[in-house]
């Protein structure tokens, strides 16, 4: 057979719609003893593409186990192929397989140095991993390629905030907002929540507090939130009750004295998670409310710098080299550690994710 005919053959199946015939029919020629250089080199290069384009449409259409199938196999005719190596990368981080997928994006990245998306994927998957640092260097890359990109921008916030560095956070929201297309709710709900802790920030940390900053940054907190509500009911397909929008929300207003809307948020955030309410220890903003004035003042201190120990501690897995949240549903031992969810080891506690494993 010389390469005319194969090609005729090819372009005959074609017309039938016999997709998956064509690659069976190619694999038979590869298995013969004798082939031609020409014929084996179209062969595989068909092949490659052909479980290239079944594996984009697998993925395109959130079938992402088969497309991981279709991809491996095709990178099996061409081990170099970048087009290949990405969609794998994309394939393993959509599954939040994130170790996998950062080692696929950096080889990627040897070749295409220039790629913001798989530049900011790369960041994404580093603060999944707690390494701030690694992740801020990323994504700083990938927006000075692509100035616009809203995800980019909106992940650089979510690092100035878990940095504590709340003014930059803040920037950074506001600029993914601004250069947003369809502005979802979660990116007004993002921005509110930077301002809530900023807010919360300001009543620890500072000896004199300054109330009309505080009430200030928490009226903004609000009206972000609120909008972020409001938007959520005009959407054709809305998400499922999101406890922590409605708890922050419950927060942003009984810090500002509308004791009415906190309790009825509270209440609304208790029946979405009983179990993060309790991890939360929601309960303890009801007795507030009870609680006289002078009394409310010590509570509030203490209960703040108890939740912001709460919030920085990070649970850490050696196997699988990722982090996770004490209120991400873990297994406990009967003593009362928490277990990796795909190793089933005890997770490794930290308190600052500059103390993580490099």
């Amino acid at each position: 057979m010389n390469l005319n005919l194969l090609k005729k053959q090819i372009h005959r199946h074609e017309e039938e719609g016999n997709y998956e015939e064509i690659i069976q029919f190619l694999k038979n020629i590869l298995k013969k003893k004798e082939i031609d250089k020409d014929i084996r080199e179209f062969a595989q290069k068909e092949i490659k593409q052909r479980l290239y384009n079944i594996a984009y449409d697998c993925f395109s259409d959130l079938e992402l186990q088969k497309a991981l199938i279709f991809c491996l196999e095709a990178i099996k005719y061409d081990e170099n192929s970048l087009e290949l190596k990405k969609l794998i990368s994309n394939i393993h981080f959509e599954l939040e397989n994130y170790s996998d997928s950062l080692e696929h994006f950096l080889e990627y990245l040897e070749s295409k140095p220039n790629d913001a998306e798989v530049l900011r994927n790369i960041g994404i998957a580093y603060i999944e991993h707690s390494q701030y640092n690694k992740a801020k260097s990323y994504l700083e890359r990938a927006i000075e390629i692509n100035p616009n990109d809203s995800l980019t921008l909106a992940k650089l916030g979510s690092i100035y905030l878990d940095l504590d560095d709340f003014e930059n956070a803040i920037n950074f929201y506001e600029s993914s907002l601004g250069k947003s297309v369809n502005k979802f709710p979660v990116e007004w709900q993002n921005l509110g929540h930077a301002h809530l802790s900023y807010a919360l920030s300001l009543m620890v940390k500072s000896e004199v507090i300054d109330v009309d900053k505080i009430n200030d940054i928490l009226n903004r907190a609000k009206k972000y939130y609120d909008i972020a509500f409001e938007k959520e009911q005009t959407r054709s397909y809305p998400t499922e009750p999101d406890f922590h929008a409605w708890y922050e929300y419950g927060e942003i207003n009984f810090y500002l004295g509308e004791e009415d809307i906190a309790n009825e948020a509270f209440l609304k955030a208790k029946s979405i998670d009983i179990n993060l309410w309790n991890y939360w220890e929601g309960d303890t903003y009801f007795e507030m409310m009870k609680a006289d004035e002078e009394i409310v003042k010590k509570i509030i201190s203490d209960y703040l710098k108890k939740q912001k120990k709460k919030m920085s501690l990070i649970f850490y897995c050696r196997n699988c080299k990722m982090s996770y949240n004490p209120s991400d549903s873990l297994q406990k031992t009967l003593d009362g550690k928490l277990l990796c969810p795909k190793h089933g080891i005890i997770l490794e506690k930290y308190q600052d994710f500059r103390d993580l494993p490099k």
